[in-house]
């Protein structure tokens, strides 16, 4: 199954708005959003960087590593998850109303990292 057909997983979550997955140098491989009003390639893009600052920031910290990060908005609630196990390395990228799960939109991102990493 391919990438595009395994964001479904991240479709069905409750408020869903968009997802995709992006190269640990901000390019979207694959996405599908309904944003109005948003370049959701570009924005996904500055929510990737967004991650690598936070990681950053909470080793510098002391806090250790961090694989997630979570962005409230007016809009709604983002989330960036990465996946690195040395050899395969991307982001996912899902957001959803501010009304939505987000339990189940951390389940489903757990989910999807899963079974996306196969594809590669």
């Amino acid at each position: 199954m391919a990438i595009k057909d395994k964001i479904n997983i991240l479709q069905d979550v409750n408020g869903y708005l968009g997802a995709g997955i992006f190269t640990p140098q901000g390019e979207m491989l694959e996405g599908v959003a309904d944003v109005s009003g948003i370049h959701f390639e570009a924005s996904g893009s500055q929510v990737h960087d967004t991650l690598l600052n936070a990681q950053k920031m909470a080793t510098e910290a002391g806090f250790g590593s961090a694989d997630m990060i979570q962005i409230d908005t007016e809009m709604g609630i983002v989330f960036c998850k990465c996946y690195n196990d040395g050899d395969l390395h991307f982001h996912t990228v899902l957001v959803i109303k501010n009304d939505g799960n987000i339990a189940m939109a951390k389940m489903k991102m757990k989910k999807f990292v899963s079974e996306v990493k196969t594809e590669f």
